[in-house]
């Protein structure tokens, strides 16, 4: 299934480059005929796997020593392959996928004027492929050479004659070097080709499946996330029949698929979505920030995180999707798998399921111990010692509960912590063990359904300054700008409006905004802690909308002269760097929030 989220345009582009580089011998990237051919990509294959050399050197260090002498149809063959690696993710930029070919023939000494094709490098894709198709790109490189030879075999004996056959093979190919790998030999795959087939997992098997067949293969790149979402919906197979339980992982999850658009009624349902991600992914989505580790899972095991960074960031939004998706893990565990995905898109049930289980605390710096644990009131002339929010919540509604209850405590760095928390500190730490509070003489322990959720802005409160006493009853989570977050913000706050800013634009700005926080990462008076946050650069969509009403006449591209980008920077960008450097002189100031506006205005 092509997800709704995918640029359509990596299908079409990867079915022309089937069309011109393996049906024919013609270049994609040029117009030039007889360029990809055997001899060329048997060349490559010489000089980048079997004549391997590996040594000191970056990537381009090495395939420099490799492709040394090369001819300018094996530089240009393996130009190629790269762009092929390069085109579909999602998390591979426009300028990156129109950088990596072109490097390549500069890189490899090729010096005459070559004109590349334009509308070869698309925004977006169907899907992030992580970090590990970059890892290990020799052998994802690898594999497409030995993947095109063997097509090419296949044009030759007339085995392959248009595209759809080009694409059952491909995919054919991707599943026999997955799960067959092991065999000495391949009934599909030719001998010269089969003995050098890197082993093991590639990010390129999963690519290629479901760009060759997008009905029959998930848009998911990762071996790992196909892995546990066999595990996780298990059931499924156990309960199936011994030709289904003989699958092999691809068909299984086909199999799995199915039988999920069955229950839920969705058949474009796809497994990142929030609802179906929660069963299988250790964080659900939350935020695109990388983690070694996620905050759900932290939250699961810890039962205490903090959210830091920038404001902006998304750190109370992620801290209430996380809360959700830990209340739906747990609801998860006490039903079935059936009757979890019977509810788990109706809005109502899940609002319902999670209703007063989520509890938002906005610290200020008036809110103190007294508020928080127990304080001395004074009623009708006398004083008496009453429980504060904390206690009054445990009592009144965690302790009565056997679900998951989160405690937001939303930004932390605007109170007195080690004051506020008092006898907390010990209590969270040592749960389910009763603590006498030192005002009232108020006994109470922590549940252990109780999870603790904290958010913090760096700006106004560094983590260095945080006692370790604090650190180590929390596992802290960075929240920083993010480019693709960026973009998904733009996308959805403007799609039900119109006009809408376009794809190219939206890359474009979400590129400078990240040029932009680069550089205030750099500056020796801010850092990364002033990082500006996704959420204002996403303001570029009010003011578009805006812009005819407010201007008097239509908007075109954000990037004309006073349009939405110079606007937005006027009225929010340059007051908060203007604010951000603080008391310094103004002509330093002025100096350095022009050297960010340059940054900012540059293409």
């Amino acid at each position: 299934m092509i997800p709704s989220w995918a640029n359509r345009k990596v299908y079409s582009l990867f079915d022309e480059f089937i069309e011109k580089t393996i049906l024919s011998d013609n270049s994609f990237l040029t117009d030039e005929e007889n360029i990809i051919t055997i001899e060329s990509l048997d060349d490559c294959i010489n000089r980048f796997i079997i004549n391997y050399q590996d040594g000191d050197g970056d990537y381009y260090q090495k395939i420099k020593r490799q492709f040394n002498e090369a001819n300018y149809e094996t530089i240009l063959t393996f130009a190629h392959v790269n762009w092929l690696w390069s085109m579909s993710p999602s998390d591979f930029k426009s300028s990156t996928k129109k950088s990596t070919p072109r490097r390549i023939l500069t890189e490899l000494g090729v010096e005459k004027q070559i004109e590349f094709r334009d509308g070869l490098y698309p925004n977006g894709g169907f899907g992030d492929a992580g970090p590990s198709i970059k890892f290990r790109k020799h052998r994802e490189i690898s594999f497409l050479l030995l993947l095109m030879k063997q097509l090419k075999l296949d044009v030759l004996n007339n085995s392959i004659e248009n595209t759809e056959q080009a694409k059952d093979k491909i995919a054919e190919i991707c599943i026999e070097s997955r799960f067959n790998r092991k065999a000495e030999q391949s009934n599909i795959i030719d001998k010269s080709v089969w003995k050098y087939i890197p082993d093991g997992r590639l990010g390129m098997f999963n690519i290629l499946m479901h760009l060759s067949k997008p009905n029959d293969y998930e848009p998911i790149a990762s071996d790992g996330h196909k892995d546990r979402i066999r595990w996780m919906f298990r059931k499924f197979i156990d309960d199936a029949s011994e030709e289904v339980k003989g699958y092999n992982r691809e068909k299984q999850i086909f199999y799995i698929r199915e039988k999920i658009a069955s229950i839920t009624k969705r058949k474009d349902f796809t497994f990142y979505d929030t609802e179906i991600r929660v069963v299988w992914d250790w964080g659900g989505n939350i935020n695109t920030y990388d983690y070694e580790f996620s905050p759900l899972s932290a939250l699961q095991y810890k039962k205490a995180i903090v959210l830091y960074g920038p404001p902006g960031t998304s750190k109370t939004y992620s801290a209430k999707e996380i809360a959700k998706n830990a209340i739906l893990k747990y609801h998860l565990s006490q039903c079935t798998i059936e009757e979890y995905l019977a509810i788990v898109y109706d809005k109502q049930e899940v609002n319902n399921l999670v209703k007063n289980k989520i509890h938002r605390l906005q610290l200020h710096t008036n809110y103190n111990y007294e508020d928080f644990i127990a304080g001395i009131k004074l009623t009708n002339g006398k004083t008496e010692a009453v429980k504060g929010d904390l206690l009054n919540l445990i009592d009144n509604v965690v302790s009565k509960d056997k679900y998951p209850h989160i405690l937001i405590l939303d930004e932390i760095n605007r109170v007195d912590l080690s004051r506020l928390f008092g006898e907390f500190f010990s209590a969270i730490e040592n749960r389910n063990e009763e603590i006498k509070t030192s005002v009232g003489n108020f006994t109470f322990s922590v549940p252990e359904n109780l999870l603790i959720i904290g958010t913090m802005n760096e700006i106004d409160f560094s983590l260095e300054r945080i006692d370790f006493a604090l650190r180590r009853r929390f596992v802290w989570f960075p929240f920083g700008f993010s480019f693709e977050i960026l973009k998904s913000m733009i996308k959805t706050k403007q799609e039900k409006l119109d006009p809408k800013i376009s794809d190219s634009d939206i890359e474009k700005f979400a590129t400078r905004c990240e040029n932009l926080n680069k550089e205030i990462k750099k500056s020796d008076e801010l850092g990364e802690q002033y990082q500006i946050g996704h959420t204002f650069f996403s303001e570029i969509v009010d003011i578009y909308t805006q812009y005819s009403s407010i201007q008097g006449k239509k908007p075109e591209s954000i990037f004309k002269k006073n349009g939405a980008t110079k606007i937005l920077w006027d009225i929010s960008i340059r007051p908060m760097l203007d604010a951000f450097f603080g008391n310094m002189d103004n002509q330093t100031k002025q100096s350095q929030i022009n050297t960010l506006e340059k940054v900012y205005f540059n293409d």
